[in-house]
């Protein structure tokens, strides 16, 4: 097991997208690892964690390094940059970031308005004609909408320092420029749409086929049914992310070496493979392989994932399976289910994009085509 493919991606892509022509629009994914973004420029991810610079900058910056500046003259290290600056045994206020009331936490905030940046990093404009199509949970939507959208809506001045490029923001987004949708329908309209925004021949098929898209991120499982062209359950399951493979791994090496490890912090022990136990009194670290750790907690959360779904799986045609958890279980799944009649379609299927894009391309798509009749 590669225990890369576990951590939280980051890119920032250019690339010429099918635009609209009255709007600029941002298929945003802000979800508790990371926001993904497809906008008419290209798609960007980046971890989803941010740090205050409290003291000087030394050295240039890389590339890819983001730094957020408020209209308060208040500096922030986004992404890998802010990761990078954590240890093992660096103390992170995770309830604030992964909890269901995250929208509230000032980091958040932050989070969006970087993601803003960089999707109109090439754009002028002051909101007026910025169309921000997003989607929450199902089971979240009701109650977590309002809240998403106090983030989102209203007046946006900052700054955001990109390698050795800095830009100002100063942009107004308006309520009605703004769309929530159930978050799977976004990996549905993703599968559905070509890059031209155009159907696909099996859309036709998909439409009147029983279908289940199954989205696995990093905090939520989230589970869509569609049977004789309605919608006739969804739900989310928010013990059947990445955050509890996490979880279950780093409890496994608390209990085996003695490390506790947060969340955030993880991102560097998946990318190197390792993880360094320290001892103060001793002076002396050392390095031990997380792979085994990892492997046995994602057994674990994958089949009580696979457990869940089996009442739908002799009612379905098709199983859409999305997001990067959902990503990482995609040939565990479609190789279990072969003999089940049951078509698994990745999220991605239409798209040279990971997986984990899939919702906010088709975010990205579905408002496109709804642009036209505006």
């Amino acid at each position: 097991m590669n225990t890369k493919s576990f951590s939280t991606r980051s890119e920032n892509r250019i690339k010429n997208n099918v635009k609209s022509s009255n709007m600029h629009i941002i298929g945003l994914d802000m979800g508790y690892s990371a926001p993904k973004c497809v906008h008419e420029n290209g798609n960007f991810v980046f971890p989803n964690y941010c740090k205050k610079i409290s003291g000087e900058i030394f050295g240039e910056l890389n590339k890819a390094d983001l730094i957020y500046t408020d209209e308060n003259g208040e500096k922030y290290c986004v992404g890998d940059m802010a990761i990078a600056s954590l240890t093992e045994d660096s103390v992170v206020a995770e309830d604030a970031m992964f909890g269901r009331n995250h929208y509230l936490h000032p980091n958040f905030k932050i989070t969006f308005q970087t993601a803003l940046g960089l999707a109109l990093w090439d754009i002028t404009t002051d909101g007026s004609d910025v169309f921000i199509q997003t989607g929450l949970p199902p089971a979240y939507i009701v109650k977590d909408e309002p809240y998403l959208r106090s983030v989102i809506e209203g007046h946006h001045v900052f700054d955001i320092s990109q390698g050795g490029i800095t830009k100002h923001f100063d942009v107004a987004i308006g309520k009605d420029m703004v769309d929530v949708m159930y978050q799977p329908m976004g990996t549905y309209n993703s599968i559905i749409f070509d890059d031209n925004g155009m159907p696909v021949k099996d859309a036709p098929s998909f439409a009147r086929s029983n279908l289940l898209v199954f989205d696995g991120g990093f905090g939520t499982l989230d589970k869509f049914f569609v049977r004789a062209n309605q919608l006739e359950s969804r739900d989310t399951n928010p013990n059947l992310g990445m955050k509890r493979i996490l979880e279950e791994a780093r409890l496994m090496m608390q209990q085996d070496l003695g490390v506790s490890v947060s969340i955030p912090a993880m991102q560097q022990c998946l990318k190197t493979g390792k993880v360094k136990v320290t001892d103060i009194a001793t002076l002396t670290a050392k390095e031990y392989p997380i792979e085994s750790y990892i492997e046995k907690a994602n057994a674990l959360v994958r089949e009580e994932a696979l457990d869940s779904i089996k009442d739908y799986i002799f009612d379905i045609k098709y199983l859409f399976m999305t997001g990067g958890t959902g990503g990482a279980w995609y040939q565990y799944f479609k190789d279990k289910l072969s003999a089940t009649g049951v078509e698994v379609i990745p999220g991605n299927i239409n798209s040279n994009l990971p997986m984990i894009y899939a919702n906010a391309r088709g975010y990205y798509l579905y408002r496109l085509n709804m642009s036209k009749y505006s």
